[in-house]
Parts: structure tokens; sequence; C-alpha cells
């Protein structure tokens, strides 16, 4: 009874749970801090600072080289009622949606094969195919623009010498330059998707496998029942970063078709550039900007949900 009647700051007290001030815990930690602080100031003046002074600058009239003036909601208004802005926010969520899918596949893909690969030649076989992620976007564009192009392009030289002689332009006729923008940016970065899920895959125990072949289950089933449960935690870290990294990809979509023919292929990066240095109208591109840290905010936001909620499943 003695010690049920402890108050709550005795037992604190006796199993040295007692409650610190911020400014202990500040003087018992002063190196550590002062150590972090040029991190962080750096960070504020780099980051922070930009992106607020970004935000102010959606409610301004600013040109480039000036400040602006004050103008409310106009540029937003602008923006929604603007139906480039409209069909680039569509096709934007379409190229991220259907690039990230892609990437994830082949990463997977990947993954699986340097699996079965032995361990002399992995090392070999992961450089090939993180090569083209390693590559400057930039230069991808040019490699795609030489492989895709109607006039000089590998392809069409290519269907022309095995009997196809109206090969489509794949860079400006019907849906051919969607999925040429797709393509090429998923050929680009699966190569990240595929290292995290090889790393994955190669730490999944033997022994499961093992104990699932024993049980009659097949290379199917045992990819199915084994292999996807250990790539569940990986899946939502590359659709998180892979979906940020898409939404803001630039160099490469723009080397490949600058955003036509005509508007036909314009994404909300390419947009924000045309209207930044072409219109030189930077209130109005950083709106755009904002609307693209929206929807990066948003997935990763809905990406780490669900890794809370599958985590919750194994407690």
């Amino acid at each position: 009874m003695a010690q049920a009647a402890q108050s709550a700051e005795e037992i604190r007290r006796k199993y040295g749970l007692t409650e610190e001030s911020v400014w202990d815990r500040l003087k018992r930690n002063w190196t550590g801090y002062l150590f972090i602080l040029p991190t962080f100031i750096m960070f504020a003046l780099l980051f922070y600072i930009p992106m607020v002074q970004g935000v102010w600058l959606t409610f301004t009239n600013a040109q480039l080289g000036g400040g602006g003036s004050f103008i409310g909601l106009e540029n937003y208004q602008w923006m929604i009622t603007n139906d480039l802005f409209v069909f680039a926010l569509g096709w934007s969520i379409v190229f991220v949606f259907s690039t990230t899918l892609l990437q994830l596949g082949l990463g997977m893909l990947a993954a699986i094969l340097l699996s079965e690969v032995r361990e002399g030649s992995r090392e070999w076989l992961s450089a090939i195919i993180m090569s083209p992620y390693f590559s400057a976007p930039l230069a991808g564009g040019v490699v795609w623009m030489w492989f895709l192009s109607p006039d000089f392009g590998f392809l069409a030289k290519f269907l022309a010498d095995i009997g196809i002689q109206n090969a489509p332009s794949f860079l400006s006729q019907g849906y051919w330059p969607y999925i040429s923008m797709i393509v090429a940016q998923a050929w680009h970065d699966f190569g990240y998707a595929g290292i995290i899920y090889s790393a994955a895959v190669i730490n999944i125990p033997s022994d499961q496998y093992e104990a699932a072949a024993l049980a009659g289950a097949g290379r199917l089933r045992r990819f199915r029942d084994v292999t996807l449960p250990h790539l569940i935690t990986p899946t939502i870290i590359v659709l998180a970063l892979r979906t940020a990294w898409n939404i803001a990809e630039f160099a490469q979509p723009f080397e490949l078709t600058g955003g036509g023919p005509g508007t036909r292929t314009m994404l909300l990066s390419i947009l924000t550039y045309q209207v930044a240095y072409v219109k030189l109208n930077f209130a109005r591109a950083y709106t755009i900007g904002m609307v693209m840290i929206v929807l990066a905010m948003a997935s990763a936001i809905f990406y780490v949900t669900i890794m809370n909620e599958e985590e919750d499943l194994y407690l």
C-alpha cells in the first residue's frame, strides 16, 4: 500500500526518470548541438528560407529581376483556369505513375536475376544495371533522341532494314511520344530500385526457401510466399523516393521532346521552366512549383502511412 501511495514524481526519481527542461538537455548535450548547428544553418539558408520566399512569391507578380507587388490569389486563379496547366498536371500524374511502376517492375526483375548469379559475377552485373542511373539525365535524353529519331535514329533504320518502311515517328506521332518518355525514364532509373531490391532479396534467410521447398512449394509460390513479403518495406521506400524524383524530373524529358510536339507532352517541370525562363514570370513559375511540392509531399505521406500500417501487422 505504501508503495502504491508513492507519487508519480517519486517513482520517476527512483528509476532515474526525472523530467528535464529543454535548457537542461541543451546544457547536457551542448557539444552535440554545436556540431550539428552549421549543418542546420546551411540547410535553413539553402532550403527553408528559399521555400518560404517561394511561397511568398506565389502571391506577387514578380518578374525576372524584380520583387513584384502583392496580388493575392491571382496566380492560383490563373493556374487552375489555364488549360495547359490542367493538361500538364494530368499528363505528369500519368507519367509519374507509369514510370514509377515500370521502374519497380524492372528493378524487381533485375534483383531476382542478380540473386541467381554467383557472387563473383554479381558485382559486374550490378554495375551494368546501375550504369544508366549513373549517367547524366541530359546525356540519357541525347541517347534516346539518337535511338528514336525518325530521321537518323537507330530504331528507324533498323525497322527499315527489316522491311518496315512506314515506322511510326516515336517522338511526334500518336501515343508514341508518351510511351517513349515513360520507357526512357524507366530505363534511366530502374537500376536504383534494382539495387535496393537486390539487397533485400539477398538478405532473405535461405532456410525459409528450404522450408517452403520441403512443403512442396514451386518457384512461383516461393516467390509469392517468401520473397514478396520481404519486399514490402523496400517497395514503399522506393515508391516514395522515385515518385518524388519523377515529379521533379526535367532534363531527360526536356531533351527528348521539350514538351512537344507543340505542347502534347508538357510536364509540370517543363512548364515551370518555360513560364520562368521564357515568359520570365517567376511568380507563376513558383506557383506551379508549389503544386509539384504538394504532389511529392502528399505521395510521401501516403506511402509512410502505408508503411506504418504494414509494420503494425507484425507488432
